[in-house]
């Protein structure tokens, strides 16, 4: 690699790992915003054409829309940065117990927050969907080793793989994970072309061409320079499930 070639991914390459997760959080919290909170307020329907407040261009469901399909661009970033930390941590355990213990403990919160009761199987929250993904690249992963130790055939190889990813977007399907087995596709995506940013983003965005407004998600990941950044490691785990429990709050404040 050349000097100007490492000069010019520096200059472009210019996103943090924590950054990424900052952005994901914030597109998340307003989506979450719009879904939780602003489509339980009076008004929010298609139907109702009232502006928000003289001179305001948005209905109450005009902003409610605009904040979901902002909140689009966070689960892409989410499934990259699960990718990643997949590749960098020492425990591949004790990372998906993480995700098991705060799937467990966020959802009640999230069932709260979307559902407005203390629990249904209707869906579950995003991290069933993150620790099965991450299940899934751990058996990949040794699917992989198996392949090289016993010299397997790439037609064998390609078959394994398949399978396994198969079983994930099935059990996501099944189980009503958030995002379903789409989310499963595209964290697979993340892992088989680690190494190749640019084409796991176009392949990962034609895999989530049903939801275009996570288009954003995908131009900001090729501009991550493969650093950590802040420690911000326990934050997203401890808010997903605070801020699900502060919006049902804020629900029953402005609804009842």
């Amino acid at each position: 690699m050349t000097e100007a070639t490492i000069s010019h991914t520096k200059k472009h390459q210019f996103l943090s790992g924590s950054t990424l997760k900052i952005i994901a959080m914030i597109t998340m919290l307003i989506d979450h915003l719009g879904a939780a909170l602003l489509y339980s307020l009076p008004g929010c329907y298609p139907q109702n054409t009232t502006p928000l407040f003289n001179g305001c261009p948005f209905t109450l469901y005009e902003l409610y829309g605009t904040f979901r399909n902002l909140g689009r661009i966070a689960f892409p970033i989410y499934c990259f940065l699960l990718v990643e930390g997949f590749f960098h941590t020492k425990s591949k355990e004790k990372y998906a117990f993480r995700l098991f213990l705060f799937a467990l403990i966020s959802e009640i919160p999230f069932d709260l927050a979307f559902n407005n009761v203390f629990f249904t199987f209707k869906m579950q929250n995003v991290f069933w969907t993150l620790f099965l993904g991450f299940v899934c690249m751990i058996l990949l992963d040794r699917q992989n080793q198996i392949a090289i130790q016993k010299a397997q055939a790439p037609n064998v190889q390609v078959s394994n793989t398949l399978l396994i990813i198969f079983i994930f977007v099935g059990l996501a399907t099944v189980f009503k994970t958030d995002y379903y087995g789409l989310g499963i596709i595209l964290i697979a995506i993340f892992y088989k072309y680690h190494n190749q940013l640019k084409k796991a983003c176009i392949l990962g965005y034609f895999s989530f061409l049903w939801e275009p407004f996570c288009f954003p998600a995908f131009l900001l990941i090729p501009l991550y320079n493969g650093k950590k950044g802040l420690n911000l490691k326990y934050l997203f785990y401890l808010f997903y499930p605070l801020h699900l429990l502060l919006l049902y709050t804020l629900r029953l404040h402005f609804t009842t």
